[in-house]
Protein backbone atom coordinates (compact mmCIF):
# COMPACT_ATOMS: atom_id res chain seq x y z
CA UNK A 1 0.00 0.00 0.00
CA UNK A 2 1.72 2.96 -1.25
CA UNK A 3 1.66 6.24 1.59
CA UNK A 4 0.25 9.51 1.15
CA UNK A 5 2.52 11.08 3.43
CA UNK A 6 5.24 12.85 1.46
CA UNK A 7 9.08 13.05 1.86
CA UNK A 8 10.63 16.45 2.51
CA UNK A 9 14.18 17.01 0.91
CA UNK A 10 17.45 18.98 3.05
CA UNK A 11 16.91 22.23 0.24
CA UNK A 12 13.23 22.57 1.82
CA UNK A 13 14.28 22.85 5.25
CA UNK A 14 17.59 24.75 4.11
CA UNK A 15 15.55 27.43 1.86
CA UNK A 16 13.16 28.42 4.49
CA UNK A 17 14.41 31.43 4.98
CA UNK A 18 15.15 32.38 1.23
CA UNK A 19 12.21 30.88 -0.37
CA UNK A 20 8.72 31.22 0.31
CA UNK A 21 7.30 28.33 -0.91
CA UNK A 22 9.91 26.45 1.47
CA UNK A 23 8.60 28.59 4.45
CA UNK A 24 5.04 27.99 3.92
CA UNK A 25 5.64 24.42 4.07
CA UNK A 26 7.87 24.27 7.02
CA UNK A 27 5.62 26.27 8.64
CA UNK A 28 2.59 23.97 8.00
CA UNK A 29 4.16 19.94 8.67
CA UNK A 30 1.97 18.08 10.10
CA UNK A 31 3.09 14.58 11.23
CA UNK A 32 0.72 12.16 9.29
CA UNK A 33 1.66 14.00 5.87
CA UNK A 34 5.12 14.76 6.16
CA UNK A 35 8.09 12.71 6.23
CA UNK A 36 11.98 13.16 6.44
CA UNK A 37 14.97 10.61 7.22
CA UNK A 38 18.20 11.02 9.32
CA UNK A 39 20.47 11.49 6.75
CA UNK A 40 18.42 14.65 5.73
CA UNK A 41 18.63 16.56 8.74
CA UNK A 42 22.61 15.47 8.78
CA UNK A 43 22.56 17.34 5.53
CA UNK A 44 20.38 20.52 7.14
CA UNK A 45 22.22 20.71 9.98
CA UNK A 46 25.66 20.21 7.92
CA UNK A 47 24.87 22.99 5.44
CA UNK A 48 23.39 25.51 8.05
CA UNK A 49 26.48 25.19 10.39
CA UNK A 50 28.48 25.78 7.20
CA UNK A 51 26.16 28.89 6.86
CA UNK A 52 26.97 30.07 10.16
CA UNK A 53 23.70 29.70 11.52
CA UNK A 54 23.29 29.71 15.31
CA UNK A 55 20.06 27.97 15.95
CA UNK A 56 21.18 25.05 13.58
CA UNK A 57 21.07 22.42 16.55
CA UNK A 58 17.25 23.78 17.46
CA UNK A 59 16.09 23.91 13.95
CA UNK A 60 16.95 20.21 13.42
CA UNK A 61 15.73 19.39 16.62
CA UNK A 62 12.17 21.31 15.58
CA UNK A 63 11.78 19.36 12.91
CA UNK A 64 12.56 16.12 14.50
CA UNK A 65 9.54 17.16 17.03
CA UNK A 66 7.38 17.88 13.97
CA UNK A 67 7.36 14.61 11.64
CA UNK A 68 8.05 11.24 11.13
CA UNK A 69 11.69 10.90 11.25
CA UNK A 70 13.31 7.94 9.26
CA UNK A 71 16.46 5.63 9.72
CA UNK A 72 18.91 4.67 7.59
CA UNK A 73 19.76 0.92 7.20
CA UNK A 74 22.39 -0.64 6.00
CA UNK A 75 20.34 -2.36 3.01
CA UNK A 76 19.33 1.25 2.16
CA UNK A 77 22.86 2.01 1.18
CA UNK A 78 23.55 -1.27 -0.87
CA UNK A 79 20.47 -0.25 -2.69
CA UNK A 80 21.08 2.66 -3.27
CA UNK A 81 24.58 2.39 -4.84
CA UNK A 82 22.62 -0.51 -7.31
CA UNK A 83 20.28 2.55 -8.50
CA UNK A 84 21.79 3.45 -11.98
CA UNK A 85 19.81 6.74 -11.93
CA UNK A 86 22.26 9.07 -12.46
CA UNK A 87 22.08 11.01 -9.09
CA UNK A 88 24.30 11.96 -6.47
CA UNK A 89 24.55 8.96 -3.22
CA UNK A 90 22.66 10.63 -0.68
CA UNK A 91 19.76 11.24 -3.58
CA UNK A 92 19.71 7.60 -3.49
CA UNK A 93 19.81 6.51 -0.37
CA UNK A 94 16.66 8.99 0.05
CA UNK A 95 14.86 7.13 -2.46
CA UNK A 96 15.69 4.01 -0.88
CA UNK A 97 14.10 5.11 2.62
CA UNK A 98 10.88 6.36 0.65
CA UNK A 99 10.92 2.86 -1.51
CA UNK A 100 11.22 1.11 2.35
CA UNK A 101 8.54 2.79 3.87
CA UNK A 102 6.15 2.62 0.76
CA UNK A 103 6.26 6.51 0.11
CA UNK A 104 6.77 7.79 -3.63
CA UNK A 105 6.17 11.41 -3.15
CA UNK A 106 9.42 13.46 -2.78
CA UNK A 107 8.88 17.44 -1.87
CA UNK A 108 12.15 18.57 -3.39
CA UNK A 109 13.80 21.68 -5.70
CA UNK A 110 16.00 19.05 -6.71
CA UNK A 111 15.40 18.21 -10.22
CA UNK A 112 17.62 14.89 -9.87
CA UNK A 113 14.94 13.25 -8.36
CA UNK A 114 13.32 13.48 -11.78
CA UNK A 115 15.32 10.99 -12.78
CA UNK A 116 14.68 8.30 -10.87
CA UNK A 117 10.56 6.86 -12.60
CA UNK A 118 9.85 5.13 -9.62
CA UNK A 119 9.31 8.46 -7.51
CA UNK A 120 7.64 11.18 -8.03
CA UNK A 121 9.10 14.73 -7.17
CA UNK A 122 7.12 18.09 -6.07
CA UNK A 123 8.05 21.30 -5.99
CA UNK A 124 6.78 23.08 -2.54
Amino acid sequence: MISTTRFIDANIFIERWSTPAAKELTDNLEHEKHCTSVLVLAEVYNKLVKKGAKAAFDYVRTIMGAIQIYDIYQNDLFNAMKNPAAMGINDKIHIEVMKRNNINTIISFDKDFDRDKTITREAP
